[in-house]
């Protein structure tokens, strides 16, 4: 992947997240699902991101956000826990966005459990959300402030990562 493609995906992330917190905001009641989909398809409408690079975007954000509500399911613990940083370091529009996303009913959130726990691996090259990573070979810690790409294991050079 070149620097000018990762350039644009990491944006394309954050505003895919955006389209999606704002469907979430109106009297609109579709599942998570039906707005990551709405998402994925004005991103590739607008001529913004080729289906491929959509769809890529797509799988991310349904990773992070079926991991995060797995962890409030699972730990009954606030968003902030799951982060793992001071809140003085999180850019608060992400923490809301992210609030808004996992605020579901108890369905959805049941239902984002169970597919959590078939996407709970990160590799490197993907993009995800804010928190931390660790090395699947050496437990390494990765520490994400914001949407970024996952690089290989500083310490090992291993390129398969878990919460």
């Amino acid at each position: 992947m070149n620097d000018n493609t990762k350039k644009k995906l990491v944006p394309a992330y954050q505003t895919m997240m955006a389209r999606i917190e704002d469907a979430k905001k109106s009297a609109n009641h579709n599942s998570l699902q039906q707005h990551i989909d709405a998402a994925i398809e004005t991103a590739i409408k607008l001529n913004e991101l080729s289906h491929v690079e959509a769809e890529r975007i797509g799988y991310y954000l349904r990773r992070d956000l079926q991991d995060a509500a797995a962890f409030i399911v699972d730990t009954e613990k606030a968003l902030v826990d799951w982060i793992n940083f001071d809140i003085e370091l999180i850019e608060n529009r992400l923490l809301e966005m992210f609030s808004i996303m996992v605020d579901q009913t108890q369905q959805e959130l049941n239902n984002l459990q169970e597919r959590a726990r078939q996407a709970t691996q990160w590799n490197s090259g993907e993009i995800t959300a804010l928190g931390v990573l660790y090395c699947d070979n050496c437990n390494h810690a990765l520490h994400f402030q914001k949407p970024d790409f996952i690089p290989v294991c500083p310490n090992c050079g291993a390129t398969s990562f878990h919460r």
